[in-house]
């Protein structure tokens, strides 16, 4: 019981996960002010890095207005789920082990589903704070859902098939014998990772809250402990988007010294790899422009669904040949 406890308010659970979550978006932050010539975060605490921490402070403190429409009943229940998804997602991704604290045998359907619940909760953020903005952010944000989401599917069950398992344990065990996926499935990773950019509304898929069309999207009324919570979301899927890219391509905690030297190396391993990859977030969402609506089905349907329909044939054909 208090190992759960442990797992679940410690690490990798609440404290850990957000102070990553607040870890990342200070480095987007300070990547994107880079590129901009700008300085950045630089004064809340060393070199900035307490900003995000303080912003999220600032916001609970805030007046909470909401239009007359909204619906409290669903608005307060939808955050608090949208929170709490990707946190208890990170049990289930291998951090310092090759086993996740919560793992089981087929523990990546469960992740499959909580990406589903997550995209749920944020449709019922936005109708419940309901206007003309949130609707659109919200019509949006389901007409991307339908295609980043079946990509990603695809990609977790390409490395799947060729690691003929369906737990997060699993995927690690075969790239400690075989190598990290990336360098059998580099077609998965890429559209794993443009994936991730859609789903994290990043550039140049952040149609649905396109701030010069419909001013924030489905986050356009919400003020006070709302944003706070809403924004604290989105740093908490890229901690977890960024984790399970990780996991299933790099490995996650493998590396060398691991885990002959020290288990502690496992972290350091997996913690460079999700600096890597946050980075590289910041860098492609920094530099890129958004792309027009009609823009996202031709880069999805006709650019990236082929090759990871392709990716997928050639992970069978692996899983017999390695």
């Amino acid at each position: 019981m208090l190992l759960e406890l442990f797992y679940s308010l410690v690490f990798p659970g609440v404290i850990f996960t957000a102070a990553m979550a607040f870890w990342f978006e200070y480095l987007e932050r300070k990547v994107t002010a880079w590129v901009q010539r700008r300085v950045g975060p630089l004064l809340s605490g060393p070199r900035g890095l307490l900003q995000p921490l303080y912003d999220f402070l600032k916001l609970l403190g805030k007046e909470e207005l909401l239009p007359r429409t909204t619906d409290p009943a669903v608005l307060a229940p939808a955050l608090l789920l949208a929170v709490t998804v990707p946190i208890y997602g990170m049990l289930y991704v291998p951090i310092i082990s090759t086993t996740p604290p919560l793992g089981f045998e087929g523990d990546i359907l469960l992740v499959l589903l909580l990406l589903a619940i997550s995209a749920l909760s944020i449709s019922l953020v936005g109708y419940a704070a309901l206007s003309p903005y949130t609707v659109v952010g919200v019509g949006r944000f389901i007409a991307q859902y339908t295609m980043y989401e079946a990509v990603f599917m695809f990609c977790i069950a390409a490395a799947a098939i060729q690691a003929s398992s369906l737990s997060m344990s699993g995927l690690i065990s075969y790239q400690q014998a075989k190598g990290w996926l990336v360098l059998y499935q580099p077609i998965g990773f890429v559209a794993a990772f443009t994936s991730l950019l859609a789903k994290l509304e990043k550039k140049p898929f952040d149609l649905p809250h396109a701030k010069q069309e419909i001013v924030a999207g489905w986050m356009t009324e919400l003020s006070g402990r709302s944003l706070a919570f809403a924004r604290v979301y989105e740093d908490l899927s890229m901690t977890w988007g960024i984790a399970l890219l990780a996991a299933i391509y790099l490995g996650g905690p493998l590396g060398p010294g691991f885990p002959d030297v020290s288990p502690l190396l496992g972290f350091a391993w997996f913690g460079l790899k999700a600096l890597l990859l946050s980075i590289l977030i910041a860098l492609v969402s920094a530099t890129l422009v958004r792309i027009r609506v009609y823009g996202l089905p031709r880069i999805f349907w006709r650019g990236i669904y082929p090759l990871v329909l392709l990716q997928v044939a050639l992970a069978w054909l692996l899983r017999w040949l390695l």
